[in-house]
């Protein structure tokens, strides 16, 4: 008689136990289904507000390789403000850069880690052209510099463009950005190797 309410008493804890388990996995795996989901659209988020403020920096970007060089001296305060808000807003979308995890985007983690890699790329030449800029208190630029700077307006326009759609596609994104991005970068050839990503 003891046994057999000692097994009938074992058999209730086993079944507690393992719906206890039960309950606890699946309210663990849908908290981490929708940490991953909030991490998701964070990135699209991110995604967004970098394509309103890259296609504003385009815009600027723009206006100041129109500025004939010959003219810098009478237009000095003018290249000055319009250099001002181009690395003013490289930097914003260095922020939001940074705050995107790639972690948590599944199959397309590779897309967004080589998105990101591009737009920090970006970010670097601008930098770098700032550092000029003051080290040499002259807006002058060389053909190869130009060059590179229409090529961040154009990756910032279809940047933008691609935000604008319904869905969002990072390969297309890519693709659409790949050649202005082995301007910008020297070693972008390398990044898309290393990526299994030729467009």
């Amino acid at each position: 008689m003891k046994k057999r309410n000692t097994k009938k008493y074992l058999k209730r804890i086993i079944i507690t136990l393992l719906l206890s388990y039960f309950v606890y996995s699946t309210f663990i795996n849908l908290g981490y289904r929708n940490h991953i989901n909030q991490s998701q659209e964070r990135n699209y988020q991110h995604l967004q507000a970098i394509s309103a403020i890259g296609d504003n920096l385009a815009h600027r970007l723009e206006e100041f390789t129109r500025i004939p060089i010959e003219q810098e001296d009478e237009r000095n305060a003018e290249l000055f403000d319009t250099w001002r808000v181009v690395s003013s807003e490289s930097r914003s979308i260095y922020s939001y850069l940074s705050g995107m995890s790639t972690l948590h985007m599944e199959d397309e983690a590779d897309d967004w880690n080589l998105l990101q890699y591009s737009l920090f790329r970006v970010d670097m030449f601008i930098d770098g052209m700032t550092n000029k800029f003051l080290e040499n208190r002259s807006y002058q630029i060389s053909d190869e510099e130009k060059e590179k700077m229409d090529a961040v307006i154009s990756v910032y326009r279809n940047v933008s463009k691609e935000a604008e759609k319904e869905s969002v596609n990072i390969e297309r994104l890519l693709e659409s950005i790949q050649e202005p991005m082995l301007i910008i970068d020297n070693y972008y050839s390398d990044a898309l190797e290393k990526s299994d990503r030729n467009y």
